[in-house]
Protein backbone atom coordinates (compact mmCIF):
# COMPACT_ATOMS: atom_id res chain seq x y z
CA UNK A 1 0.00 0.00 0.00
CA UNK A 2 2.73 2.45 1.02
CA UNK A 3 4.77 1.45 -2.06
CA UNK A 4 1.76 2.25 -4.28
CA UNK A 5 1.25 5.65 -2.60
CA UNK A 6 4.96 6.42 -2.98
CA UNK A 7 4.82 5.53 -6.70
CA UNK A 8 1.74 7.72 -7.23
CA UNK A 9 3.42 10.59 -5.39
CA UNK A 10 6.51 10.31 -7.60
CA UNK A 11 4.34 10.39 -10.73
CA UNK A 12 2.47 13.47 -9.47
CA UNK A 13 5.74 15.24 -8.67
CA UNK A 14 7.14 14.35 -12.09
CA UNK A 15 3.99 15.71 -13.81
CA UNK A 16 4.17 18.86 -11.69
CA UNK A 17 7.85 19.41 -12.61
CA UNK A 18 7.15 18.84 -16.31
CA UNK A 19 4.18 21.24 -16.23
CA UNK A 20 6.22 23.79 -14.28
CA UNK A 21 9.10 23.56 -16.78
CA UNK A 22 6.74 23.96 -19.73
CA UNK A 23 5.02 26.91 -18.05
CA UNK A 24 8.41 28.49 -17.29
CA UNK A 25 9.56 27.98 -20.89
CA UNK A 26 6.30 29.48 -22.17
CA UNK A 27 6.70 32.50 -19.88
CA UNK A 28 10.29 33.06 -21.01
CA UNK A 29 9.34 33.06 -24.71
CA UNK A 30 6.17 35.14 -24.31
CA UNK A 31 6.41 38.63 -25.79
CA UNK A 32 5.52 41.73 -23.79
CA UNK A 33 2.17 42.38 -25.45
CA UNK A 34 1.08 38.78 -24.77
CA UNK A 35 2.26 39.00 -21.16
CA UNK A 36 0.19 42.12 -20.56
CA UNK A 37 -2.86 40.64 -22.25
CA UNK A 38 -2.60 37.41 -20.23
CA UNK A 39 -1.85 39.10 -16.89
CA UNK A 40 -4.56 38.70 -14.27
CA UNK A 41 -5.72 41.42 -11.93
CA UNK A 42 -4.09 44.44 -13.58
CA UNK A 43 -5.45 47.64 -12.07
CA UNK A 44 -6.45 50.51 -14.41
CA UNK A 45 -3.20 52.26 -13.44
CA UNK A 46 -1.11 49.18 -14.28
CA UNK A 47 -2.99 48.76 -17.57
CA UNK A 48 -2.08 52.37 -18.35
CA UNK A 49 1.59 51.62 -17.63
CA UNK A 50 1.45 48.65 -20.00
CA UNK A 51 -0.25 50.70 -22.71
CA UNK A 52 2.41 53.43 -22.48
CA UNK A 53 5.27 50.92 -22.71
CA UNK A 54 3.76 49.21 -25.76
CA UNK A 55 3.33 52.58 -27.49
CA UNK A 56 6.80 53.82 -26.52
CA UNK A 57 9.11 50.77 -26.24
CA UNK A 58 12.32 52.70 -27.00
CA UNK A 59 11.54 55.30 -24.34
CA UNK A 60 10.91 52.58 -21.75
CA UNK A 61 14.00 50.59 -22.77
CA UNK A 62 16.28 53.63 -22.39
CA UNK A 63 14.75 54.98 -19.16
CA UNK A 64 15.45 54.21 -15.52
CA UNK A 65 12.53 53.07 -13.39
CA UNK A 66 12.31 56.57 -11.86
CA UNK A 67 12.40 58.27 -15.30
CA UNK A 68 9.70 55.95 -16.63
CA UNK A 69 7.51 56.49 -13.57
CA UNK A 70 7.85 60.27 -13.95
CA UNK A 71 7.04 60.03 -17.67
CA UNK A 72 3.80 58.13 -16.97
CA UNK A 73 3.05 60.13 -13.79
CA UNK A 74 2.95 57.07 -11.53
CA UNK A 75 5.03 55.90 -8.58
CA UNK A 76 8.18 53.80 -8.86
CA UNK A 77 6.45 51.04 -6.86
CA UNK A 78 3.54 50.99 -9.35
CA UNK A 79 5.99 50.24 -12.18
CA UNK A 80 7.61 47.50 -10.10
CA UNK A 81 4.22 45.90 -9.27
CA UNK A 82 3.33 46.00 -12.97
CA UNK A 83 6.55 44.11 -13.81
CA UNK A 84 5.77 41.45 -11.21
CA UNK A 85 2.20 40.99 -12.41
CA UNK A 86 3.28 40.27 -15.98
CA UNK A 87 5.62 37.54 -14.78
CA UNK A 88 8.93 39.41 -14.58
CA UNK A 89 11.25 39.58 -11.58
CA UNK A 90 11.60 43.35 -11.80
CA UNK A 91 12.27 46.40 -13.96
CA UNK A 92 15.63 45.13 -15.23
CA UNK A 93 13.90 42.08 -16.71
CA UNK A 94 11.48 44.42 -18.46
CA UNK A 95 14.36 46.36 -20.04
CA UNK A 96 16.04 43.12 -21.17
CA UNK A 97 12.78 41.94 -22.74
CA UNK A 98 12.25 45.28 -24.49
CA UNK A 99 15.83 45.31 -25.83
CA UNK A 100 15.38 41.78 -27.19
CA UNK A 101 12.07 42.61 -28.88
CA UNK A 102 13.37 45.86 -30.39
CA UNK A 103 16.41 44.04 -31.81
CA UNK A 104 14.22 41.31 -33.32
CA UNK A 105 11.87 43.92 -34.76
CA UNK A 106 14.77 45.79 -36.37
CA UNK A 107 16.16 42.57 -37.87
CA UNK A 108 12.74 41.62 -39.26
CA UNK A 109 12.32 45.04 -40.85
CA UNK A 110 15.79 44.98 -42.40
CA UNK A 111 15.11 41.58 -44.02
CA UNK A 112 12.12 42.78 -46.04
CA UNK A 113 11.06 40.95 -49.18
CA UNK A 114 9.80 43.73 -51.48
CA UNK A 115 7.43 41.29 -53.16
CA UNK A 116 5.91 39.98 -49.91
CA UNK A 117 6.89 42.67 -47.40
CA UNK A 118 4.67 41.51 -44.54
CA UNK A 119 3.69 38.12 -43.15
CA UNK A 120 0.41 36.55 -42.06
CA UNK A 121 1.21 37.03 -38.36
CA UNK A 122 2.26 40.71 -38.66
CA UNK A 123 0.08 43.20 -36.81
CA UNK A 124 -0.81 46.74 -37.94
CA UNK A 125 2.29 48.44 -36.47
CA UNK A 126 4.68 45.85 -37.92
CA UNK A 127 3.05 46.20 -41.37
CA UNK A 128 3.36 49.99 -41.10
CA UNK A 129 7.03 49.75 -40.06
CA UNK A 130 7.90 47.27 -42.81
CA UNK A 131 6.25 49.36 -45.54
CA UNK A 132 8.05 52.44 -44.23
CA UNK A 133 11.35 50.56 -44.52
CA UNK A 134 10.41 49.29 -47.98
CA UNK A 135 9.62 52.83 -49.19
CA UNK A 136 12.86 54.18 -47.73
CA UNK A 137 14.82 51.39 -49.44
CA UNK A 138 13.06 51.90 -52.79
CA UNK A 139 13.70 55.65 -52.77
CA UNK A 140 17.33 55.17 -51.71
CA UNK A 141 17.88 52.58 -54.46
CA UNK A 142 16.34 54.89 -57.05
CA UNK A 143 18.44 57.80 -55.84
CA UNK A 144 21.56 55.68 -56.39
CA UNK A 145 20.39 54.94 -59.96
CA UNK A 146 20.33 58.62 -60.89
CA UNK A 147 22.77 59.81 -63.53
CA UNK A 148 22.73 63.55 -62.78
CA UNK A 149 23.90 64.55 -66.28
CA UNK A 150 21.30 62.37 -68.00
CA UNK A 151 18.61 63.64 -65.64
CA UNK A 152 19.57 67.24 -66.42
CA UNK A 153 19.45 66.59 -70.16
CA UNK A 154 16.03 64.92 -69.89
CA UNK A 155 14.67 67.78 -67.77
CA UNK A 156 16.02 70.39 -70.17
CA UNK A 157 14.40 68.66 -73.14
CA UNK A 158 11.03 68.52 -71.36
CA UNK A 159 11.42 72.11 -70.18
CA UNK A 160 11.70 73.28 -73.79
CA UNK A 161 8.75 71.17 -75.02
CA UNK A 162 5.51 73.08 -75.62
CA UNK A 163 3.49 70.00 -74.58
CA UNK A 164 4.52 66.84 -72.71
CA UNK A 165 2.73 63.58 -73.54
CA UNK A 166 3.04 60.69 -71.06
CA UNK A 167 2.50 57.15 -72.30
CA UNK A 168 1.86 54.52 -69.64
CA UNK A 169 -0.83 52.31 -68.17
CA UNK A 170 -2.13 50.60 -65.02
CA UNK A 171 -0.76 51.84 -61.69
CA UNK A 172 1.83 54.09 -63.35
CA UNK A 173 -1.03 56.34 -64.43
CA UNK A 174 -1.14 57.61 -60.84
CA UNK A 175 2.45 58.88 -61.05
CA UNK A 176 1.75 60.32 -64.51
CA UNK A 177 -1.35 62.22 -63.41
CA UNK A 178 0.39 63.45 -60.26
CA UNK A 179 3.15 64.88 -62.48
CA UNK A 180 0.48 66.39 -64.73
CA UNK A 181 -1.13 68.16 -61.74
CA UNK A 182 2.22 69.57 -60.57
CA UNK A 183 3.06 70.87 -64.04
CA UNK A 184 -0.37 72.50 -64.33
CA UNK A 185 0.41 74.55 -61.21
CA UNK A 186 3.19 76.27 -63.19
CA UNK A 187 1.13 76.65 -66.35
CA UNK A 188 2.54 73.70 -68.29
CA UNK A 189 0.43 71.37 -70.44
CA UNK A 190 0.83 67.63 -69.90
CA UNK A 191 -1.33 64.97 -71.58
CA UNK A 192 -1.93 61.51 -70.07
CA UNK A 193 -3.95 59.51 -72.62
CA UNK A 194 -5.21 56.35 -70.89
CA UNK A 195 -6.55 53.98 -73.54
CA UNK A 196 -4.35 52.44 -76.22
CA UNK A 197 -6.53 54.14 -78.86
CA UNK A 198 -6.03 57.59 -77.30
CA UNK A 199 -2.32 56.96 -76.85
CA UNK A 200 -1.86 56.13 -80.52
CA UNK A 201 -4.03 59.09 -81.52
CA UNK A 202 -1.91 61.39 -79.32
CA UNK A 203 1.30 60.05 -80.87
CA UNK A 204 -0.05 60.65 -84.38
CA UNK A 205 -1.25 64.18 -83.48
CA UNK A 206 2.02 65.23 -81.81
CA UNK A 207 4.61 67.37 -83.57
CA UNK A 208 8.26 68.22 -82.99
CA UNK A 209 7.38 70.84 -80.36
CA UNK A 210 6.18 68.02 -78.09
CA UNK A 211 8.24 65.95 -75.69
CA UNK A 212 7.29 62.44 -74.57
CA UNK A 213 7.71 60.36 -71.42
CA UNK A 214 7.22 56.58 -71.37
CA UNK A 215 6.71 55.02 -67.93
CA UNK A 216 7.24 51.27 -67.83
CA UNK A 217 8.86 49.32 -65.02
CA UNK A 218 9.80 46.37 -67.27
CA UNK A 219 9.75 48.00 -70.71
CA UNK A 220 7.88 44.93 -71.97
CA UNK A 221 4.35 46.36 -72.24
CA UNK A 222 2.86 45.70 -75.68
CA UNK A 223 1.71 49.29 -76.19
CA UNK A 224 5.31 50.59 -76.20
CA UNK A 225 6.80 49.55 -79.61
CA UNK A 226 4.17 51.12 -81.90
CA UNK A 227 4.14 54.33 -79.82
CA UNK A 228 7.94 54.61 -79.90
CA UNK A 229 8.08 54.00 -83.64
CA UNK A 230 5.45 56.68 -84.31
CA UNK A 231 7.25 59.21 -82.10
CA UNK A 232 10.61 58.38 -83.68
CA UNK A 233 9.24 58.94 -87.18
CA UNK A 234 8.01 62.37 -86.07
CA UNK A 235 11.41 63.15 -84.47
CA UNK A 236 9.84 63.64 -81.05
CA UNK A 237 12.34 63.12 -78.18
CA UNK A 238 11.42 60.45 -75.63
CA UNK A 239 12.35 59.97 -71.96
CA UNK A 240 12.00 56.39 -70.72
CA UNK A 241 11.64 55.74 -66.98
CA UNK A 242 11.91 52.12 -65.79
CA UNK A 243 14.19 49.65 -64.06
CA UNK A 244 17.62 48.68 -65.38
CA UNK A 245 17.09 46.52 -68.46
CA UNK A 246 13.80 48.22 -69.39
CA UNK A 247 15.35 50.13 -72.33
CA UNK A 248 14.57 47.46 -74.90
CA UNK A 249 14.38 49.92 -77.81
CA UNK A 250 17.41 52.20 -77.39
CA UNK A 251 17.23 53.30 -81.02
CA UNK A 252 13.97 55.13 -80.20
CA UNK A 253 14.86 56.47 -76.74
CA UNK A 254 16.50 59.89 -76.30
CA UNK A 255 17.06 59.72 -72.53
CA UNK A 256 16.71 56.83 -70.06
CA UNK A 257 16.19 57.27 -66.30
CA UNK A 258 16.27 54.25 -64.03
CA UNK A 259 14.50 53.30 -60.80
CA UNK A 260 14.86 50.56 -58.18
CA UNK A 261 14.52 47.13 -59.80
CA UNK A 262 14.09 44.70 -56.87
CA UNK A 263 10.44 43.87 -57.56
CA UNK A 264 9.27 40.80 -59.47
CA UNK A 265 6.95 41.36 -62.41
CA UNK A 266 4.23 38.94 -61.27
CA UNK A 267 5.14 37.12 -58.06
CA UNK A 268 4.24 39.90 -55.61
CA UNK A 269 1.42 41.23 -53.43
CA UNK A 270 1.37 44.60 -55.17
CA UNK A 271 3.61 47.19 -56.80
CA UNK A 272 4.77 48.74 -53.50
CA UNK A 273 8.41 49.27 -54.50
CA UNK A 274 8.02 50.13 -58.20
CA UNK A 275 5.14 52.53 -57.48
CA UNK A 276 7.00 54.61 -54.91
CA UNK A 277 10.19 54.52 -57.02
CA UNK A 278 8.34 55.78 -60.10
CA UNK A 279 6.62 58.51 -58.08
CA UNK A 280 9.95 59.61 -56.60
CA UNK A 281 11.63 59.83 -60.01
CA UNK A 282 8.73 61.84 -61.46
CA UNK A 283 8.91 64.24 -58.50
CA UNK A 284 12.66 64.65 -59.03
CA UNK A 285 12.06 65.33 -62.72
CA UNK A 286 9.43 67.95 -61.86
CA UNK A 287 11.81 69.59 -59.39
CA UNK A 288 14.51 69.88 -62.07
CA UNK A 289 12.07 71.40 -64.59
CA UNK A 290 10.68 73.78 -61.95
CA UNK A 291 14.13 75.10 -61.04
CA UNK A 292 14.94 75.96 -64.67
CA UNK A 293 12.45 78.84 -64.43
CA UNK A 294 12.20 79.08 -60.66
CA UNK A 295 11.41 82.81 -60.28
CA UNK A 296 8.91 82.74 -63.14
CA UNK A 297 7.21 79.66 -61.65
CA UNK A 298 7.03 81.19 -58.18
CA UNK A 299 5.42 84.30 -59.65
CA UNK A 300 2.97 82.21 -61.66
CA UNK A 301 1.95 80.30 -58.54
CA UNK A 302 1.46 83.51 -56.56
CA UNK A 303 -0.76 84.99 -59.27
CA UNK A 304 -2.76 81.79 -59.78
CA UNK A 305 -3.28 80.64 -56.20
CA UNK A 306 -6.22 82.90 -55.30
CA UNK A 307 -8.05 81.93 -58.48
CA UNK A 308 -7.30 78.21 -58.18
CA UNK A 309 -7.88 77.84 -54.41
CA UNK A 310 -11.22 79.22 -53.17
CA UNK A 311 -10.83 78.04 -49.56
CA UNK A 312 -11.15 80.66 -46.83
CA UNK A 313 -7.62 80.55 -45.43
CA UNK A 314 -6.34 82.67 -42.54
CA UNK A 315 -3.10 84.60 -43.07
CA UNK A 316 -1.14 82.40 -40.66
CA UNK A 317 -2.22 79.24 -42.57
CA UNK A 318 -0.95 80.43 -45.95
Amino acid sequence: MSRCLFSCSRQLVRKFVICYDKEKERDETMDLEHRIRMAEGLTPLEAEIGSFILRNPMTAENASIIELADEIHVSKSAVYRFCRKIGLKGFNDLKVLLAKELTEKKENIEMIDVNYPFNREDGPQVIADKLLKLYETAVRDTNRCIDAMELQRAARMLHHASVIDIYTHAHNLNAAENFQDKMLTIGRTVNCPKSFYKQRSAALAADQSHGAIVLSYSGKATYIPPILKALYQKKIPVVLIGRYGSNLYPQYITHALYISGRENLRDRISQFSSYISMQYMMDVLFGCIYNMDREKNIEYLKNAIDFMDDRQVEEEDR
